[in-house]
């Protein structure tokens, strides 16, 4: 069994934005690939990101944190990845 995946309000605005078939590929790599490992399958991330790690899906990217004791997965924020880390946490 994999992590239980929870989506921040920033993540569903973002995937608002993306157009139907982008949000739900998403969606679906998230729910069904990255929660099975999400420390093996993503990249930790350095500097004021340190903590968070990213997961790339084409040129976009998936910016989340993990709890290991909960087996949670966050997702923050998604966007293209020249965009997403100008993004507040």
């Amino acid at each position: 069994m994999g992590y239980k995946v929870t989506w921040h309000e920033t993540a569903v605005e973002d995937l608002r934005r993306l157009d139907e078939a982008g949000a739900r590929e998403f969606v679906d790599k998230v729910d069904d690939h990255l929660s099975e490992d999400p420390l093996a399958l993503g990249k930790p991330l350095k500097g004021i990101f340190r903590g968070l790690f990213r997961y790339r899906c084409g040129d976009y990217r998936v910016i989340y944190s993990i709890d290991r004791q909960e087996e949670r997965l966050v997702v923050l924020t998604v966007g293209h990845g020249k965009e997403v880390y100008r993004k507040p946490g």
